[in-house]
C-alpha cells in the first residue's frame, strides 16, 4: 500500500472516529436535555418527612407527578383521593415500581408536617408516595418551568399568583425519566392512568 493511500485511509479513520465521539455527546445531551427531570435542576425539595428529597432517585421508575396545596377544598383533595385509589389498586409487582410526587405549590403553608398530616389523611401509601414542598423560590422555578400557571411570561405583570390558580394536570414519566403522557386532571381518567402506569411498569 503506498504512503498516500494508508495516509488517506488513516485521515477516514480519524474522521469517523470524531464522528462517532460527536454524535455520541449530542445523544447524551439529547436525553438529559429532554428529561422531565431537568426540569428540578438546581432546585431543593423536601419531603413529608423533613428530609431533602432527591429528584434523581426517581431513575429507574414509572413516575406520575401532580401538584396540590393543603388548604385547597376543591380539586386538590378530589385528585389525591383519585390517585390513591389509583395506588391501591395496582397489583403488587406494579406498584413496586411506580412512584408517586405531590409537590406543594403553597411552600409557606404547606410545611412537612402539613404534608404528612394531609398524607395520612388521605390514606396515601408513603413507601411509594412522596408529598415535597421546596423553598418559595424553587416552588416558582418549577411552576414556570411547566407553565403551572399558564405562560410565565404574560403571568409576570400579575401582583399575586395563587395557588388555586393552578394547573390540574397530571405528568406521567417512564423509567428513563422521559414525559409519556400529560393528563387532564379535572375530571380524573383513573382507570386509563392505572392501565399506563401497568404497562409502563413492564417496559
Amino acid at each position: 500500500m503506498k504512503l498516500s493511500q494508508w495516509f488517506k485511509q488513516y485521515l477516514l479513520l480519524i474522521a469517523a472516529l470524531v464522528f462517532t465521539i460527536a454524535t455520541e455527546a449530542v445523544s447524551k445531551e439529547g436525553s438529559s436535555a429532554t428529561s422531565f427531570y431537568s426540569n428540578f435542576e438546581e432546585l431543593s425539595f423536601t419531603d413529608q418527612d423533613s428530609h431533602a428529597y432527591q429528584i434523581a432517585k426517581l431513575s429507574g421508575k414509572v413516575t406520575l407527578f401532580n401538584f396540590i396545596y393543603t388548604q385547597c377544598s376543591s380539586v386538590c383533595p378530589l385528585q389525591t383521593k383519585a390517585l390513591q385509589e389509583i395506588q391501591q389498586s395496582l397489583p403488587p409487582e406494579t406498584g413496586k415500581d411506580v412512584q408517586f410526587i405531590s409537590v406543594s405549590l403553597d411552600p409557606l403553608n404547606d410545611t412537612p408536617q402539613k404534608l404528612n398530616a394531609y398524607a395520612k389523611r388521605m390514606h396515601a401509601d408513603l413507601n411509594h408516595w412522596s408529598f415535597i414542598t421546596g423553598k418559595p423560590e424553587s416552588i416558582e422555578k418549577i411552576a414556570n418551568r411547566l407553565s403551572l400557571y399558564g405562560n410565565p411570561v404574560l403571568n409576570k405583570d400579575k401582583k399575586v399568583v395563587r395557588p388555586n390558580d393552578h394547573s390540574t394536570a397530571l405528568w406521567l414519566i417512564n423509567r428513563k425519566g422521559e414525559l409519556m403522557m400529560r393528563y387532564s386532571g379535572n375530571p380524573l381518567d383513573t382507570q386509563r392512568i392505572s392501565k399506563e402506569l401497568t404497562q409502563l411498569s413492564k417496559m
